[in-house]
């Protein structure tokens, strides 16, 4: 009987040796990338670190921060670029509004075609404008080139 249970015990601690290995190699394997260090585990996580994996991961990622820090940088730059522009157009915008108010004084309203009236009322009204830096610059400049072809119209009507 000593042999029995000899025997048993023998098998008990290698069963429970065996879970013990099973055990340890299920938590140091791998469950995603291998370069990541979240999911490459134990003994991926040791070569990562010594081959220069995670260093060239670090690398590339900063390269990427930097290359998007400049482009917001650039943006930045032509947004400014363009809120000068819509500014100085608005600017140029108002001055031409107040010469056509001048020459229609002049003229006198009697003197006024219709449709020159309509040009004048839109003309005399707020620009559109638009979702982007980009769009209000485009939707001044085209107000702004009819707004000087009406401008020199009626300058040419009141002499």
């Amino acid at each position: 009987m000593p042999h029995h249970a000899q025997r048993q015990r023998s098998l008990f601690s290698r069963s429970l040796t065996l879970c013990a290995a099973l055990l340890l190699t299920s938590a140091c394997t791998q469950r995603g990338n291998l370069d990541d260090p979240a999911y490459g585990g134990f003994f991926n996580g040791i070569e990562n670190i010594s081959d220069g994996t995670y260093d060239a991961r670090i690398a590339t990622r900063e390269e990427r921060v930097s290359a998007l820090q400049q482009r917001q940088q650039r943006l930045l730059v032509e947004r400014n670029s363009l809120s000068r522009q819509v500014s100085a157009h608005q600017n140029a915008l108002a001055r031409l509004q107040q010469d056509i108010i001048v020459s229609k004084i002049r003229i006198g309203e009697q003197n006024i075609t219709p449709q020159t009236q309509a040009r004048i009322s839109k003309a005399l009204s707020p620009p559109p404008s638009g979702q982007t830096d980009a769009e209000r610059l485009a939707n001044l400049q085209k107000t702004i080139a009819d707004t000087r072809k009406l401008a020199e119209t009626l300058a040419k009507l009141a002499g």
